[in-house]
């Protein structure tokens, strides 16, 4: 590049030069010449110099990755890969409240949208007017209740939100896709007994190589035991057979949910459990025993990473609870709860407590998204 730009300069130097040799000899005859030769001139150097910036913008962009994420909530997935390096074109999600936060962390296009009424061809029209190639489109489209008016089947993909995923796919035909999921997708079935998991990787199989991974978010720096269904598409055409991404850490090295926790004299009092509450933890703990049923209170293991944190944390927080001894037990505060999925500190979450609390608990955490982005980036550019 430097070499072009310093070749560029000496041919326009050596115009210049041939020019201050000519000035002796310009008189009034030849006046008119003189200046459209230094029009000539001129025309050439910006010709020159627009190729000069035609090929530095091919450079810049040759390892430019452009994404569209798809059920973006909060921006979990858009975090991650926007620190790997990715360039979000834009984000998008039905819930008004995550889209609200969302546009507070990011600069690019954040749309507040019901995907059954935003055609691919559309979005391409209003958010990417610059019409960039799309090399990779991520998501999690929800399969179970949301069926289309008309379909009788709620838990048949076909009729559910992952075929606007799909359409997606067909018109911008990306490099790539991350499509993830809960782990229950695997055994889940529809009503005429088929299983889901197949009905979604025949349509996806039809122009992608893929490959179906369970992964623990801990196994990639992040200090919770999430564990997910990732599956990743290569389009047939580059040839590539995706396989699972490597693990970064080893069980032995998983990141323990102690690293993120507040000291106990830093934390709100209103975070700790009531002596009934408490009691009522213990009552309903001996009764699932004596009926040899699981019981839903869990207590963190400091030395080890968290336990999944879903949506319905804001309820009672008894997925995840801290627990100093027997009387003193308290839920997780929202600036743990976003360390936990490795949103920053100064990630901006702003609503209500439901509200935050349900947007962390559905989002991809930030940093398995990062390592996701890196594996997709060593995949395409490399």
């Amino acid at each position: 590049m430097k070499k072009l730009i310093n070749n560029n300069n000496n041919s326009n130097n050596n115009v210049i030069n041939k020019m201050m040799k000519k000035e002796k000899k310009i008189s009034i005859e030849n006046i008119n010449d003189v200046i459209r030769e230094i029009e000539e001139i001129e025309n050439k150097i910006n010709k020159s110099n627009e190729n000069i910036k035609i090929i530095a913008n091919k450079i810049i962009n040759k390892n430019k990755i452009n994404v569209i994420d798809l059920f973006c909530g909060c921006g979990g997935m858009s975090k991650g890969l926007t620190d790997a390096g990715l360039n979000i074109i834009a984000g998008i999600d039905v819930w008004d409240k995550a889209i609200d936060n969302y546009k507070k962390n990011f600069k690019h296009n954040a749309i507040c949208a019901d995907l059954t009424k935003l055609p691919p061809n559309q979005f391409n029209k209003l958010y990417n007017k610059k019409d960039l190639p799309i090399d990779l489109i991520v998501g999690g489209p929800p399969c179970q209740g949301f069926s289309i008016a008309g379909k009788r089947d709620t838990k048949d993909p076909r009729n559910s939100l992952f075929m606007e995923y799909v359409k997606y796919l067909d018109f911008f035909k990306p490099k790539a896709f991350i499509m993830e999921n809960v782990i229950g997708i695997l055994s889940m079935k529809t009503d005429k007994n088929e299983k889901v998991i197949d009905i979604i990787l025949d349509k996806l199989n039809k122009n992608y190589n893929t490959i179906v991974c369970k992964l623990y978010a801990s196994d990639f720096e992040v200090p919770q035991n999430r564990r997910r269904t990732i599956i990743i598409g290569i389009r047939k055409d580059l040839n590539i057979i995706p396989i699972e991404p490597t693990s970064i850490l080893t069980k032995d090295k998983r990141i323990p949910v102690k690293t993120i926790l507040l000291p106990r004299d830093k934390v709100d009092k209103n975070l700790f459990l009531t002596e009934k509450a408490i009691r009522g933890i213990k009552n309903k703990k001996n009764k699932s025993k004596l009926n040899n049923n699981g019981f839903g209170a869990q207590f963190l293991d400091i030395d080890k990473p968290s336990y999944t944190i879903p949506a319905r944390y804001w309820k009672d927080g008894y997925d995840a609870l801290v627990k100093y001894n027997e009387n003193d037990i308290r839920r997780l505060s929202i600036l743990e709860l976003k360390r936990i999925q490795t949103f920053t500190d100064n990630y901006i979450l702003e609503g209500s407590k439901k509200d935050i609390i349900m947007q962390i608990g559905n989002a991809v955490a930030c940093k398995f998204a990062f390592h996701l982005g890196k594996y997709i980036k060593d995949i395409i550019i490399n």
